[in-house]
């Protein structure tokens, strides 16, 4: 039993560490393993097919239909929108669209939950793990220490391959899970000071400049310690020392770093508040949706004839205009997308009462993404950590046998114990 249990903990242990895309190769990290999302992204949807088929309570459950909506049905209907549109083959609809085939994540995340039995802290150390191995991935790519893969070779977006001459090293590796754990380490020193946790942090802070580059992503992390530390404000100012101490020290081991980041710092501060190309498609969204009757028009794919790049302009990509890249997709069917997607992630959250720091950064992320739902585009590419999130949230619902919870019909009424082991056996 202890050996079946240490297993469990090892495939969800495992199952984590896939997802948070470090190992991968992708179009912003050719250092990765070939083909290997493809055969994560194939496994992920032929294992939550079997469960579908053969668990009971998974057919029955609302959240599984949630999931099912979001991880198959949008992904085919995108498809074949651009099909009819476009005439772009569906498989190249289904390449453009294998993010959303994430959320299926939902189905082996919960049912490995159920088999390994972990506490909420347990979980939280498997994330953590799984962020510090995206970070540590992430700066040896940055470094140049992790030599690039030139034996694969496919058509990349210009912005995501260093192009920019602005950010010309930027790059996304395991960005939703070093949020999620700079949160929840926050929550954690909310709570209780801790040296180890406020050097991690300090990690993902830099790794956040320095690697992700992301305006939005730096703004959310402030607004998400000024609200975690809004009734610890003496605790908020330590740290604001602490940090200053430590930037001028290092300040004074390497000035002329310092002086290119505050350069850069500038440089992107003057970047925000100049008109970029999203200004120019969001225009094109509006016009293109409108002359096609409030019909969406599904995505096209960079590996399909150049996707948008040949009818628009190198710089098209529906990731950058949030809800709007959705408007493209669905046309008038993106408002009840929207809805059924915010409102059933609150439902699903809402039945977790008792939330450790993980989880309440799971919840902190959502409401960052519905106060920014306009240019959120965590609906269409967000698959990852929602299916997980859905997942810890049903489950340690589950655990704590809060009588809200049993609606959603994943645990009978009666004991934790006893409950938990019969969903095992279904």
């Amino acid at each position: 039993m202890i050996r079946k249990l240490f297993a469990y903990r090892a495939l969800l242990f495992l199952l984590l560490l896939m997802n948070s895309a470090c190992l991968f190769l992708t179009d912003d990290k050719k250092a990765g393993i070939p083909y290997l999302r493809e055969l994560f992204i194939v496994a992920i949807v032929l294992g939550a097919l079997i469960l579908l088929l053969t668990w009971s309570r998974a057919q029955q459950s609302r959240a599984g239909l949630w999931i099912v909506f979001f991880g198959l049905v949008l992904p085919l209907l995108s498809a074949l929108l651009a099909a009819l549109n476009f005439g772009q083959p569906l498989g190249f609809g289904l390449l453009e669209e294998r993010r959303s085939f994430l959320y299926l994540l939902f189905f082996p995340m919960l049912f490995l939950l159920i088999k390994a039995h972990p506490t909420q802290e347990q979980l939280e150390r498997f994330m953590l793990c799984c962020a510090v191995a995206c970070v540590v991935v992430g700066y040896l790519y940055y470094w140049g220490v992790l030599p690039e893969n030139n034996d694969v070779s496919f058509t990349v977006d210009e912005k995501d391959y260093g192009l920019n001459p602005l950010r010309p090293n930027r790059f996304s590796i395991g960005a939703p899970y070093v949020s999620a754990c700079a949160f929840m380490l926050m929550y954690r020193l909310q709570r209780s000071m801790s040296w180890l946790a406020v050097a991690l942090l300090l990690l993902f802070a830099s790794y956040l400049w320095l690697v992700i580059q992301t305006r939005n992503t730096m703004l959310i992390w402030a607004l998400a310690g000024i609200w975690i530390f809004r009734s610890r404000v003496g605790l908020l100012v330590k740290l604001g020392i602490l940090t200053s101490a430590v930037l001028l020290a290092a300040f004074f081991l390497a000035p002329d770093f310092f002086a290119a980041q505050l350069s850069r710092f500038d440089a992107l501060l003057f970047e925000a508040r100049e008109p970029g190309v999203r200004n120019i498609t969001t225009q094109i969204v509006i016009e293109e949706v409108a002359r096609n009757g409030l019909i969406g028009m599904g995505a096209l794919s960079l590996q399909w004839q150049g996707g948008f790049s040949r009818l628009y302009n190198g710089y098209f990509y529906l990731s950058d205009v949030g809800l709007l890249g959705v408007y493209y997709r669905f046309g008038f069917l993106t408002p009840v997308i929207a809805l059924i997607y915010y409102l059933g992630f609150l439902r699903f959250m809402s039945y977790c009462r008792k939330k450790g720091d993980l989880l309440n950064a799971l919840q902190l992320t959502f409401w960052f993404n519905g106060i920014n739902f306009f240019f959120s585009n965590t609906i269409m590419y967000g698959g990852e950590i929602t299916g997980l999130s859905i997942a810890a949230f049903v489950y340690y619902a589950r655990t704590q046998d809060a009588p809200a919870a049993a609606k959603a019909g994943w645990l009978p009424d009666g004991p934790q114990r006893s409950g938990t082991v019969e969903l095992a056996k279904t």
